[in-house]
């Protein structure tokens, strides 16, 4: 690793800036890796196509059939969408794919920066409740039993993204690399790699985007879920993008959580969990997952840590 070259290049798909690093070497050669990243990024636009509710998708396919008829998927979208219905089953509805009549109400809040009226918001968490998506795992098939249901992946699909580009590089031979799409990391390293991989996490309380702290690790995913990155403030109330499922609004008393796992999409959905959930709860909901690790960082500056989160891992400054 002492000859390793860093290459590092980003592009901006799903809305928001990819970032690929990864070491070249007399293993590796730099016109190796800088084409193994081209079609890194190649699978994440491929996602983004499959999983977009911006443009005609397969996801949106399923929108556009609510309350019309079943629509048969690929078994990629499938398992995604059975993986989803698990954790809302998990969180008891906290996290819900069906939030995206909901959710299309606080996107318009987020551009006028007015939240959304009591009326409507009463009206469309009425057709918040993954429990009424029908699965049929022999032909799989989803159907949504009314017009007005809507399913959206945000709280998944960069994370399984970063996933898929992950597994591509992996399988392609790349040995020492980090993929991040926009706070949702997985790297990898060889056994002779010098030292882990030491990742920022940011301070909730800056608008600057400065680290409170590091987590260090040679394998494995990190996802951060935070009230910094989309939000708006009126009267005097901040409101971000988090949505507990069950009420159809923001919990209160949160400002980031970042969690430690295997993949990054079971980092990403249940760092978007915890956080619906607020400080209390999502820190019990973590505690019941096995494999995963983290802390939460409570509104007034208190961090609060699962119990299998290692000292070794973890740098606070």
């Amino acid at each position: 690793m002492e000859s390793a070259e860093l290459i590092r290049q980003q592009r901006i798909l799903m809305g928001s800036p990819f970032t690929i690093q990864a070491y070249a070497s007399h293993h590796a050669p730099l016109e190796f890796i800088h084409r193994s990243i081209r079609l890194a990024f190649g699978e994440i636009a491929r996602i983004e196509d499959l999983l977009t509710d911006f443009r005609p998708s397969p996801l949106n396919e399923i929108n556009a059939m609510a309350g019309i008829r079943p629509v048969q998927v690929s078994r990629e979208i499938f398992d995604l969408l059975e993986l989803c219905l698990q954790i809302s089953r998990d969180s008891e509805g906290a996290f819900d794919i069906t939030y995206a009549s909901v959710g299309l109400l606080w996107r318009d809040a987020m551009k006028t920066g007015i939240p959304p009226n009591l009326k409507d918001l009463d009206r469309a968490k009425r057709f918040v409740d993954f429990r009424k998506i029908g699965m049929d795992p022999s032909i799989r098939e989803v159907f949504l039993p009314h017009k007005e249901i809507k399913i959206g992946l945000g709280g998944i699909g960069k994370g399984y993204a970063v996933d898929q580009a992950f597994h591509l590089l992996k399988n392609l031979g790349v040995e020492n690399f980090a993929v991040n799409g926009a706070g949702d990391i997985r790297v990898h390293s060889s056994p002779s790699a010098p030292r882990p991989w030491r990742i920022g996490i940011r301070n909730p309380f800056t608008e600057r985007d400065v680290a409170m702290g590091s987590l260090q690790v040679r394998n494995g995913a990190i996802a951060t879920s935070g009230d910094y990155e989309r939000f708006f403030r009126h009267r005097g109330i901040k409101y971000h993008h988090v949505l507990d499922g069950r009420t159809g609004e923001i919990t209160e008393g949160i400002s980031s959580v970042t969690i430690m796992a295997a993949s990054t999409v079971t980092a990403d959905i249940c760092a978007t969990t915890a956080m619906a959930l607020g400080s209390g709860e999502g820190l019990k909901f973590l505690e019941r997952k096995r494999g995963v690790s983290g802390f939460l960082v409570t509104a007034g500056g208190s961090v609060l840590k699962t119990e299998n989160l290692k000292t070794s891992e973890a740098v606070y400054s």
